[in-house]
């Protein structure tokens, strides 16, 4: 026990001994509460059961990281950045938004969300200050076991029938029973390169060829394109770390590049594929039906698009924009889209949703843009146009200041691993560290194309474990060895 573990009082000291096993159940209730909410979801019951689940685990981890740390003033500091935000962000929704401030139960309930990711990071780094090695083991142990989780409740799904696909509407992609196929998407992904770390330092062939196959697996029957983008990066960022590591481990390498290459070899057949395949054929068969009815709409009118572009396209878009038609009139939308006919266009939800919103926030004045509309705001006609990414989604929601905020946050730690690679190289560019970090870049690309982590708390709770994993290495974790070379200086 260090001295500053001695130091501690006497009901901490207790609670300190067993926080690595306490690391180690949050972790394990995570995929367990996805699977509870999969099922009440599917009963119908709601989903009140799972968020009150979710809550009583955020609100116990910030009680226990805020009674054991040293540091209690950064909690404050950042709870009284959080109440104030909130504040300027109800109130421009109040004097602003569209309905005033419509449902405030909603909209707070989604900003939790996204304050869950710092909050959950403090947490984390609180338990490593104070449990060293042993609390780092624990999250290694916490990725294998999840992962060895989504595994088995994959297989029952598929065993049993009741596996809801990756895409239902095509019956593609082995999700399991999980509700949100984006945020397991990001899981997944951000498990796989710590997971394959931890059986290559093993150094046996028969651990690492069978943790590839399964990570590797997993990956690429979940269907998307980024679950099989990330075996490559898996493969090609592990192989890059063991080399920069001077980890020197040809076995490793050459298991792990087979197995990327297996997976590239297998492109025609991969789910994925068949899904871009059935996305292209429908397109298709949309766009022959969009020309069959601006044919039919010029005939009865007795005009063309060209001449009047208003008149028919008016149908086409009442079909595929008929809700932003409505709310912000057919001519505003037509000039947006340029007029287009492009059924792939007119059908993108990101691109639709981000206009929308964009739309919106033109409305609401510069408040909104400085702090954000109401999350309420972006229903209509039963049609949400919440975005469908993470970075434009706390933009719309948060505003420029909520943006920027979040964004210095982030930013932190992105410039903890700079400096530490600049500074010491080979002291800080260890297997582990490397595996975070291919880890961490998982994350930022699903959070740049979806919007599956910053506001989805099962997906986030690794964000924050991944960033408290980076702050360790860099400021907590004690190395033995001095550096020996610095080739970025």
């Amino acid at each position: 026990m260090s001295k500053e573990q001695q130091a501690l009082p006497q009901n901490k000291q207790g609670i300190r001994q067993y926080l690595p096993q306490i690391m180690l159940v949050l972790f394990m209730i995570q995929p367990m509460m996805d699977v509870i909410s999969f099922w009440l979801d599917a009963l119908g019951t709601g989903n009140t059961i799972s968020l009150l689940m979710r809550f009583a685990v955020l609100f116990g981890t910030a009680a226990l990281g805020f009674f054991l740390s040293r540091r209690k003033r950064v909690y404050c500091i950042f709870g009284a950045v959080v109440v104030v935000l909130a504040i300027l962000h109800v109130w421009a929704c109040m004097m602003w938004g569209y309905n005033g401030y419509g449902d405030p139960v909603y909209d707070l309930i989604n900003y939790i969300r996204v304050v869950q990711i710092p909050l959950f990071t403090f947490c984390f780094i609180t338990f490593l200050r104070e449990t060293g090695e042993e609390g780092y083991r624990a999250i290694e142990r916490g990725f294998v076991v999840n992962f060895g989780i989504i595994v088995i409740v994959e297989a029952a799904s598929a065993l049993t029938g009741t596996n809801p696909y990756t895409y239902a509407n095509k019956e593609i992609g082995l999700l399991g029973w999980f509700v949100t196929p984006s945020a397991q998407s990001a899981i997944i992904s951000v498990l796989a390169p710590v997971l394959l770390m931890q059986v290559i330092r093993k150094k046996k062939l028969l651990y690492t060829a069978a943790g590839t196959a399964v990570c590797f697996g997993v990956l690429y029957l979940f269907a998307t394109r980024l679950t099989y983008v990330t075996i490559f990066i898996c493969a090609a960022g592990l192989t890059i770390v063991i080399l920069l590591s001077q980890y020197w481990n040809k076995k490793a390498i050459a298991v792990v590049l087979a197995g990327a290459v297996l997976c590239g070899a297998g492109y025609m057949v991969s789910p994925m594929y068949h899904n871009q395949v059935a996305q292209k054929l429908v397109a298709a068969e949309k766009q022959q039906e969009a020309d069959e009815l601006i044919a039919q709409t010029e005939r009865i009118n007795g005009t063309t698009v060209e001449q009047s572009p208003e008149i028919c396209l008016q149908p086409l878009y009442e079909e595929y924009l008929g809700a932003m038609v409505d709310r912000f009139g057919e001519t505003r939308v037509l000039e947006e889209y340029s007029y287009t006919t492009d059924v792939s266009e007119l059908k993108d939800w990101r691109r639709m949703k981000i206009i929308y919103c964009s739309f919106l926030m033109e409305e609401a004045g510069t408040m909104a843009k400085v702090f954000g509309m109401e999350l309420a705001d972006m229903t209509w006609m039963n049609e949400v146009f919440d975005v469908e990414n993470d970075f434009h989604g706390i933009y719309f929601l948060y505003g420029i200041v909520g943006l920027i905020v979040f964004l210095l946050f982030m930013l932190y730690f992105i410039w903890l691993v700079l400096y530490a690679l600049v500074t010491a190289f080979s002291k800080y560019m260890t297997l582990e560290a490397g595996a975070f970090g291919v880890a961490f870049c998982t994350l930022l690309l699903h959070i740049y194309c979806t919007a599956g982590v910053l506001r989805r708390p099962n997906a986030s709770f690794y964000l924050s474990v991944v960033l408290a994993v980076i702050y360790y290495f860099v400021k907590i974790k004690k190395y033995q060895e001095p550096p020996a070379y610095n080739p970025l200086t």
